[in-house]
Order: C-alpha cells, then sequence, then structure tokens
C-alpha cells in the first residue's frame, strides 16, 4: 500500500526531527579557524557542503584528514517514499569533536514532500546549502550569547 508506506515515513521524520531537538540545542564551541574534516557522505554530499561551506563564508578552515581536524562532520542518509509517490530524502548531520568524540551540532535537512513532491527542486546542492545554512545561523547565534560576556565574537 503505496499511501501507507508514505504516511510511516512522514511519522518517521517527525519522530526523528524531534529526537534531534535536543541535540540542536548543545552549544557551539567552535572558535575562528577551527578546522573541520566533512567525511566522505552518501550521495556526494560531503564535496557539495564542502563547497558549500567555502562559498558562504563560514570561519572554519577545511582540511583533508579527520587526524588534522578539531571537529568531524558525519551524515546518516535515508531515501524516503518512492519515485513517483512521495518521494524525498532525509539527511542526519553531526559535528562531533575529533578529540573526544562528543556532539558539538546535529541537525537534520529533508525533500521529502507530500505534495506536489516532483515540483520541488531536490539534489545534494540543495541540502548542502540547506545543512550549511543551518550550521551558518546556529554559529551566528552563539556568537550572540557570547558577546554579552566580553568575548570576541565569531564572524
Amino acid at each position: 500500500m503505496p499511501g501507507k508506506c508514505a504516511l510511516l515515513n512522514l511519522i518517521l521524520v517527525i519522530f526523528r526531527t524531534f529526537s534531534l531537538l535536543a541535540l540542536c540545542l548543545v552549544p557551539v564551541s567552535a572558535s575562528p579557524g577551527a578546522k573541520l574534516y566533512v567525511a566522505p557522505m552518501e550521495w556526494n554530499l560531503d564535496q557539495f557542503v564542502s563547497d558549500e561551506i567555502r562559498r558562504q563564508g563560514l570561519p572554519v578552515e577545511l582540511v583533508g584528514t579527520e587526524d588534522q581536524a578539531d571537529f568531524v562532520m558525519t551524515s546518516l542518509y535515508q531515501k524516503l517514499g518512492s519515485h513517483l509517490i512521495a518521494p524525498g530524502n532525509y539527511i542526519q548531520v553531526r559535528i562531533t569533536d575529533a578529540e573526544d568524540g562528543n556532539t558539538v551540532w546535529a541537525n537534520e535537512v529533508n525533500d521529502f514532500a507530500v505534495f506536489f513532491g516532483r515540483l520541488r527542486r531536490h539534489g545534494p546542492r540543495k541540502a548542502a546549502e540547506a545543512i550549511v545554512k543551518k550550521l551558518r545561523h546556529r554559529l551566528r547565534g552563539f556568537v550572540k550569547a557570547i558577546a554579552p560576556l566580553g568575548r570576541r565574537p565569531v564572524t
């Protein structure tokens, strides 16, 4: 039953979104010039995310290996729906501290559409834009939170 499958996928996305809410509230502790390694991801998303980080000018230095990094970005990818009925992708992104493995930022992106799914723009570039935009907003929120404490803002 295609309708039932789409509904179950939608419920799964909603559940994952609420489970990530707690992780999204973890304070981001990136200083200017922090070294970030973007691990290989499905859909070649790592290349798109790296390009988008450069394009949007995030205050991080991208490095080529995990050994050089202060933080590591990984992802979990899941295809939702079918090609014609409620198509979409669900991507959970997590940035962890390279030394101790603690999560410093996590969020999710999906392009799941119940109605008019084929009319929406899909693809890894669109997902990368959304991921980096959420990270950029989170870094700006962190800057606003520490600025009153007299610390130098991360811009």
